[in-house]
């Protein structure tokens, strides 16, 4: 079975609630981007790489 813990610090779960506000800031997304359910998989991946992005730049202020 795998390991829960993470491999590193830059690793971590998210909370019920942290994936709770990722979905609905996706579903948003979505909408304002009219974004057919045919391109969800890219809009997803766009849209996940944008949110770690966005979490690094806060970090390193």
């Amino acid at each position: 079975m795998d390991d829960p813990k993470p491999t590193s610090k830059k690793q971590r779960r998210l909370s019920a609630f942290e994936l709770d506000s990722v979905r609905e800031a996706f579903r948003r997304s979505v909408r304002e981007n009219n974004v057919t359910e045919a391109n969800w998989a890219e809009h997803a991946k766009t849209f996940i790489e944008n949110m770690i992005g966005k979490h690094d730049a806060i970090k390193q202020r």
